[in-house]
């Protein structure tokens, strides 16, 4: 039995100290004497650094060796011990790369964390006391090993051999698995998601006829009764079927199925519960309606959460590197569920059902990649970044209107890919031939389309080059709002451009996104834009930019001006993004039938969108000093 001086509480040693010094300050300021005992209770030091020991798969970094082990997503087990002279411990504060931990001394028994990705991982564990202070460090460093094993199909085979019917793998596996093409004609296309430098899978059986075209491996490129992960970009053209992008076959059904479901109008992501007559499938599928005539980029996961219990299989789609819901755990969607495996090799472009292949893909395919592993949501997010060998981004146009090309009344959308012509306004809006522009009055001149020409819930940016006459924004009122460009969602705008007045002489430009509720009314609004006055009377290039990769929350806005980021006060990142649909207008909303809203006073030469959000290294390569191509 541990003894106490008189005076001084019973309780934990550390608690005892601090009661110590206590009367030791008393002591002080009263002038006495320190007694010797008090004296040296008086350091009363914080804890020590803990120990930290791995519980597997992990293992701690020496000076001068690393090893990797586990992987991305899978979980690290970690028991946390105090230091031998620390008899009052009550828990202990964990940071790593991806947040800080507070974790109870019984938690510390077996401390989990799970790595998000690959490379040196640290963990900085610190003791508490029971006076809730923390104490010095100990650093745990070690290794996740990269899931560098894939297979991979860029499809630019046919830019060397226009001809050819094979789509290597040009992935890091130790077996390759390249693709047979089997479609009429060429089955390349130089609209691929990397540009007119690329070239994507094309399925274009001619609308009227039943489809047949398709690539397939010879032999299967997964295990599928194992984790595995799969990534594709879509262009869908033909939304009356169901359409497969990717399968793998067994006898009877598949054990992984990524495609467009028309009787959802979404994409998803399955497998058959068992390779039998008659198994039900199971299915993931996508918060949003798919957008046909855009590239989308998918993901399906098959998770068995690194163990042999299959009652917790999942699998989950991610659609422009979000993922959709929660995972879908397979056994409590059919009772008879099996981890099988597939036996036949990778479909691209077809299903496979009750022995027969069926519902063939129209549109392209590309950039398709098949791994070995349950990749970590931010591995997904990241792989809707398309570059091309040397590591450059890449940004596919989607669209190019531009004023030079009036004829008949329409602004010609002059980029590769299939968009409709902007319409003038019966009034107020012109061409000038001489100057390549749009000019608009300010009262009833706009132009439109219908729209989208992106899937908006992904990466993209708008580009529009612009001159405001100065005298007509200066009769508007303040708070008067112009409209640059922007595509309708309801009774608001998915995205826009705008001129903002504040007061006289006082313009901003201004790049919003918008997201609505289930009654259509507006939740959600940021603004990127209005840190520096407008310059009006002369030619400027606009740029907004929304970015699902580098962001928290659903994605990130930002403007442009000229090439120059304009910053914004407040925050902007989206919680929701919102898909747009309808009217893709130019120079005021004409929505109200007879009156135009948000009317622009001014010219309007080009507006482009493309597919990628354009970052500030590209800005000026893409945006400022645009190459252009053509394409068919």
């Amino acid at each position: 039995m541990q003894s106490t001086s008189p005076g001084v509480p019973a309780g934990p040693p550390r608690a005892r100290r601090r009661f110590a010094v206590a009367a030791t300050a008393a002591l002080l300021l009263a002038g006495a004497a320190v007694p010797a005992a008090h004296a040296q209770d008086a350091a009363d030091p914080v804890p020590l650094a803990p120990t930290v020991t791995a519980l597997g798969p992990y293992e701690e970094c020496s000076p001068n060796h690393c090893l990797p082990h586990g992987g991305p997503g899978m979980p690290g087990r970690f028991r946390f011990t105090p230091n031998a002279a620390d008899q009052d411990v009550t828990g202990y504060r964990v940071r790593t790369p991806e947040g800080v931990h507070h974790v109870t001394a019984a938690e510390a028994e077996a401390f989990e964390v799970t790595p998000s990705e690959s490379g040196l991982f640290f963990l900085v564990v610190e003791a508490k006391d029971w006076g809730s202070r923390y104490g010095e460090s100990t650093t745990f460093a070690f290794k996740v090993d990269p899931v560098s094993q894939q297979s991979r199909w860029r499809f630019d085979d046919g830019l060397d051999a226009p001809a050819a019917t094979v789509a290597a793998d040009s992935g890091t596996a130790s077996e390759r698995h390249d693709a047979v093409l089997h479609t009429e004609g060429t089955g390349w296309s130089p609209l691929a998601r990397a540009g007119a430098q690329d070239r994507a899978l094309l399925l274009d059986t001619p609308e009227g006829q039943r489809p047949h075209e398709y690539a397939e491996t010879a032999r299967p490129v997964v295990d599928t009764s194992k984790p595995f992960t799969v990534s594709a970009w879509a262009y869908l053209t033909g939304a009356g079927d169901d359409r497969v992008v990717l399968a793998a076959p067994g006898s009877h059904g598949t054990a992984l199925d990524l495609r467009y479901s028309a009787a959802d109008r979404r994409w998803a992501f399955g497998r058959s519960a068992q390779d039998a007559p008659g198994a039900p499938s199971v299915r993931s599928l996508s918060a949003d309606e798919a957008v046909p005539h855009a590239w989308t980029h998918l993901a399906g996961v098959f998770h068995t959460q690194h163990d042999t219990d299959p009652s917790n299989d999942t699998v989950q789609l991610y659609v422009n590197g979000r993922p959709q819901d929660r995972p879908v755990v397979l056994a409590e969607q059919a009772s008879a569920y099996e981890p099988w495996r597939a036996t036949g090799g990778l479909q691209f472009g077809r299903g496979y059902e009750g022995g027969d292949y069926d519902h063939y893909f129209r549109g392209r395919i590309d950039e398709v990649t098949a791994w070995q592993w349950s990749r970590t949501p931010l591995e997904i997010r990241r792989m809707t970044e398309v570059r091309n060998r040397n590591g450059e981004a890449i940004f596919t146009p989607a669209a190019h209107w531009d004023a030079g090309t009036i004829e008949d009344g329409r602004v010609r959308q002059t980029g590769p890919y299939p968009g409709g012509d902007l319409r003038l306004s019966p009034t107020g809006a012109s061409p000038n031939a001489e100057e390549g522009s749009l000019v608009l009055d300010g009262e009833t001149g706009h132009a439109a389309t219908e729209g989208p020409v992106v899937d908006e819930t992904g990466s993209f940016t708008v580009s529009a080059r612009v001159r405001v006459d100065s005298a007509a924004m200066a009769a508007k009122p303040d708070g008067y709002r112009a409209l640059v460009a922007g595509q309708r969602a309801g009774t608001e705008y998915s995205w826009a451009l705008w001129l903002r007045k504040h007061a006289e002489d006082a313009y901003v430009w201004e790049f919003t996104r918008t997201s609505l509720g289930p009654d259509g009314q507006s939740t959600e609004t940021v603004t990127a834009g209005g840190s520096e006055h407008a310059v009006l009377d002369t030619w400027v290039e606009l740029t907004g930019v929304y970015d699902t990769v580098d962001t928290t929350g659903a994605g990130r806005v930002s403007m442009f001006v000229d090439g120059m980021e304009h910053w914004s006060w407040r925050p902007t990142n989206l919680t929701r993004a919102q898909q747009g649909s309808g009217a893709l207008t130019v120079g005021g909303d004409a929505s109200g039938g007879t009156t135009t809203a948000h009317a622009l006073p001014g010219a309007v030469q080009t507006l482009r969108v493309w597919t990628g959000a354009i970052t500030v290294p590209y800005i000026h390569q893409y945006v400022m000093s645009p190459v252009t191509s053509t394409a068919q």
